[in-house]
C-alpha cells in the first residue's frame, strides 16, 4: 500500500530541517519512489535556500543515500519561504512550480518546552493555519498530514486516538497575537492560559490539531501524535541519534561527567517511539488517511494516528538508565570529559537537590574558577544550570505514565509492511526483551559518541585510559578526604572523652 500510494508522486515538507523532517526526507527518498520533494527553507544566517539544502545534504543521516543513490538527491528541491509568514511566505512562481503535489508533511514547529507563549502560538498554531491555507490552492492534495505530539492532552490519564476539545478558540487565539498591544497580555496570562499544560510546547500543540480539525471538510487532513522520538534503532544507521535537544541532549551530558544526577520516578515508563519507526508508521498512516478520504466525501473527525509503545514494552525510564550505568559509558568513553561518566537516579527531591549543589554545581564551579584564570570564558556552570532547566521542564513526562491503545492499527500496519522496506515486526519484536534494550542502548551510545559528538571511534582506548587516570585520581582524593574527615572525628572524640578526665 505504501509503495503504491507515494509512486511517482510529488511531496511538499515543512520543517524539512528538523530531526523529524530530515528523517522522513531521507526515507522518501530512499524507499518511496518519489518524483520529487519540496522542502520549504527559509534564508538564515546570510545563506541562501539554496546553500542551505547543499549543507542539509551533507547531513549525517543521508550518509547511506549519498553510498547507495547520489543521484537522488537531484529530487529534493528547495522553496524558499517561512513557516511564520501568510501561506508561508510562498512567492506565486513557487505555488506554481509545486502544482502537482498531492501529499504534504507538515513538521515545522518550536519544540523548546519553555518557549514564550507568543512565539509558540506563531510557530504551532499559526504556521499550521499558514500551512492549511497554502494547502488549499493544491488542486491535486490526497493528504496533508500534520505532525502534533502524543503529550497535546497532558491532563488525561488515558490518552485515545481522537480529538479532544481544546480549552481556548484558536482563532481568538492567533487574534491577540496580531494585537502588538496584547502580546504583553499572553506573556503575563501564560500559566493562567495554560493550566492543565506543563509548558506552552503541549498547549499550542493542541491547539493546532483544533486548526487542523476545522479544515476536515475542505482538505483531506490527518494528525499523527508520535511520542518522544529517540534514536533510530536501525536505519538509516543503528542507533542514529536526532538531535541534541531533549533526553539525547542529557544522555551527551551524562556520558560527559557534567549531569550527575537526575530526578524521577522509579516506576514511570518511558514513552519512546523510535526515529525509524515513527517515520516508517508516519508514512503509513498518511497513505491509509489518504485512501479512506478518495473513497469517503465527508468525514466526521479528522483522523488521527498515535505512535506509542506502551503496549509494547514495560521498560521504564530509571531500567533504560541502569543498563547504561552498567558500563556503557566506559565502553563508548567520549572524548571530551569532565568526571566520571556515572549518575545518581533518585526519586527524592531533597536528595536531589542536594547532589545537584555538591556533585554539579561545587565541581562546575571550581572548574569555571580555574578556566577564568588561564583567561578564558566559564562555560560548565551555563551547561549545568541548562541541564537542570531541561530537567525541570521535562518532569512531568518523568513521573508520570500515560495510558493509551498503544500504536494505531498495529496488527494491521504490521502485517501489511511485512517483508518491505517499512517491516515493523523485527525492531518491535527486538526492543521488548532486556537483551534487546542492552543492544539498543550499546548501539545508541556508541551512536551518540561518532555521530552527535563527531568523535572518532579508534580514539575509544585513549579515551578508556583517561577515565582510568580520572578514577584512580578520584579514589586517591576520596581517600584523602575520608582520612582528614576520620583524623578531625578522631580528635574530636578523643577531646570530648579525655576533657572531663583532665579537669
Amino acid at each position: 500500500m505504501i509503495h503504491e500510494f507515494y509512486k511517482d508522486t510529488e511531496i511538499f515538507v515543512t520543517g524539512g530541517s528538523g530531526a523529524v523532517g530530515k528523517a522522513l526526507i531521507e526515507k522518501l527518498l530512499r524507499s518511496c519512489d518519489v518524483r520529487k520533494v519540496y522542502i520549504l527553507l527559509r534564508t538564515k544566517k546570510n545563506l541562501s535556500v539554496e546553500q542551505r539544502l547543499e549543507k542539509l545534504k551533507q547531513a549525517k543521516i543521508f550518509k547511506v543515500l549519498h553510498a547507495t543513490k547520489p543521484h537522488i538527491f537531484e529530487r529534493l528541491i528547495p522553496i524558499p519561504g517561512d513557516a511564520a509568514l501568510p501561506k508561508l511566505g510562498i512567492s506565486a512562481e513557487h505555488i506554481a512550480l509545486m502544482s502537482n503535489v498531492s501529499v504534504v508533511f507538515h513538521c515545522a514547529a518550536t519544540v523548546r518546552f519553555d518557549e514564550p507563549l507568543p512565539v509558540a502560538l506563531k510557530l504551532n498554531v499559526g504556521a499550521t493555519y499558514e500551512a492549511l491555507l497554502f494547502a488549499e490552492q493544491l488542486k491535486n492534495l490526497k493528504m496533508f498530514m500534520h505532525v502534533s505530539t502524543f503529550y497535546s492532552n497532558p491532563y488525561l490519564k488515558r490518552v485515545e486516538p481522537k480529538l479532544y476539545d481544546s480549552p481556548l478558540d484558536w482563532r481568538m487565539c492567533l487574534k491577540l497575537l496580531q494585537d502588538d498591544s496584547k502580546r504583553d497580555t499572553l506573556d503575563y496570562l501564560t500559566k493562567k492560559l495554560t493550566v492543565g499544560f506543563p509548558n506552552t510546547y503541549t498547549f499550542t500543540k493542541n491547539l493546532a490539531e483544533s486548526v487542523v480539525n476545522d479544515f476536515r471538510e475542505r482538505l483531506p487532513v490527518a494528525i499523527y501524535r508520535p511520542s518522544i522520538v529517540l534514536h533510530a534503532l536501525s536505519e538509516p544507521i543503528p542507533g542514529y541519534p536526532p538531535t541534541l535537544m531533549g533526553a539525547m541532549g542529557l544522555f551527551v551530558l551524562v556520558g560527559a561527567g557534567i549531569l550527575k544526577t537526575v530526578f524521577l520516578s522509579f516506576s514511570t515508563r518511558f514513552d519512546i517511539t523510535p526515529q525509524d519507526i515513527g517515520i516508517k508508521t508516519m508514512l503509513y498512516y498518511a497513505a491509509r488517511a489518504g485512501n479512506e478520504y478518495a473513497q469517503k466525501k465527508a468525514i466526521a473527525e479528522v483522523p488521527i494516528y498515535m505512535s506509542s509503545s506502551s503496549k509494547l514494552s514495560s521498560h521504564t525510564f530509571f531500567q533504560m538508565c541502569q543498563v547504561m550505568e552498567g558500563g556503557l559509558w566506559y565502553d563508548a568513553a567520549f572524548e571530551k570529559n569532565f568526571m566520571l561518566p556515572t549518575c545518581h537516579y533518585t526519586d527524592s527531591r531533597f536528595v536531589y537537590k542536594f547532589l545537584v549543589f555538591t556533585k554539579q554545581i561545587l565541581p562546575a564551579l571550581l572548574a569555571d574558577g580555574l578556566i577564568m584564570l588561564t583567561g578564558r570564558k566559564p562555560v560548565l556552570m551555563g551547561i549545568v544550570r541548562k541541564a537542570y532547566i531541561s530537567l525541570e521542564v521535562m518532569k512531568p513526562f518523568l513521573f508520570n505514565t500515560y495510558d493509551s491503545p498503544g500504536m494505531t492499527h498495529i496488527e494491521e500496519m504490521t502485517e501489511a509492511t511485512k517483508g518491505t522496506e517499512f517491516d515493523l515486526l523485527p525492531d518491535i519484536t527486538r526492543a521488548k526483551t532486556d537483551e534487546g534494550l542492552l543492544d539498543i542502548c550499546t548501539t545508541m551510545i556508541f551512536s551518540i559518541r561518532e555521530h552527535l559528538l563527531n568523535e572518532n571511534p579508534n580514539t575509544i582506548p585513549i579515551a578508556q585510559k583517561r577515565l582510568r587516570i580520572k578514577r584512580w585520581v578520584y579514589n586517591i582524593l576520596r581517600a584523602i578526604i575520608v582520612y582528614y574527615i576520620l583524623r578531625w572525628l578522631y580528635g574530636f572524640l578523643l577531646n570530648y572523652i579525655e576533657g572531663p578526665t583532665a579537669q
